[in-house]
């Protein structure tokens, strides 16, 4: 059980990485534009991305953390 419990939980952080990638290209391309319009804007759109970053790390980690107190609990 514990294998697969393992797996599960590199299969939970990979997808995260994916989640949490998908939301910062776009800012980071347009933080490094030439663009000076682009570059405001991905000025603003930052803290966004920060908050909804920590939200979802926030989220994942409760639920990973319910998931094994219940499994280890029962």
């Amino acid at each position: 059980m514990s294998g697969a419990l393992s797996r599960l939980l590199e299969v939970v952080v990979s997808i995260s990485a994916v989640v949490v990638a998908l939301l910062w290209i776009p800012i980071a391309l347009s933080f490094f534009s030439t663009d000076e319009n682009k570059r405001f804007e991905a000025r603003g759109r930052l803290k966004n991305a920060l908050i909804g970053t920590l939200i979802y790390v926030l989220a994942i980690s409760g639920v990973i953390y319910a998931v094994f107190n219940y499994v280890a609990i029962g």
